[in-house]
């Protein structure tokens, strides 16, 4: 049957023939389809631990804030009122420190917390504080430039000395 009775639409038209394999065409195949599914379940496990370390950051986040309100409460009931601090958690995942001499404010951004602050009459200036990093199956808060994990009590300690020995300063 030629062209003209394909195109006519002519019911006696010969069958499409059933491909033949070809083996570079069936290895290519597989080798593809075995990347591709190497590639979701990448994908799959990267997604799910971008989720455990936001998780477990917010978790952190939230305790961490709690213990630098009950820190600053407890250095405001001293009788000293010129180095009161201010403290102003925002529900923008942000925490705000200030007095006059020196101020912080700390922001949880994805996996990682970033401090903008400044002394004195100084530009702020934006650098990193916490890093989340998950190894062996658990998340770790990591202060910058250090490798050790930090609790948040340890992370607001490391916070809180230099800022409320200038608030003390005046």
């Amino acid at each position: 049957m030629g062209i003209a009775a394909v195109e006519r639409g002519d019911a006696q038209a010969a069958p499409l023939a059933q491909p033949a394999s070809d083996p570079f065409i069936d290895d290519l195949f597989v080798r593809l389809r075995n990347e591709l599914q190497t590639t979701l379940a990448k994908a799959a496990s990267a997604t799910r631990s971008r989720e455990r370390v936001a998780s477990a950051a917010r978790a952190w986040w939230d305790e961490f804030c709690e213990v630098l309100e009950r820190k600053v409460r407890a250095w405001n009931c001293k009788d000293e009122p010129e180095a009161r601090v201010t403290c102003t958690r925002s529900a923008f995942d942000s925490i705000l420190l200030w007095h006059h001499a020196v101020e912080a404010q700390l922001t949880l951004q994805e996996a990682r917390v970033v401090v903008t602050g400044r002394v004195g009459d100084t530009q702020p200036r934006q650098s990193p504080f916490i890093e989340f990093n998950e190894t062996r199956g658990s998340v770790a808060a990591i202060l910058a430039g250090e490798r050790a994990p930090k609790s948040p009590s340890a992370a607001a300690d490391h916070l809180l000395a230099p800022l409320l020995t200038r608030a003390f300063a005046g």
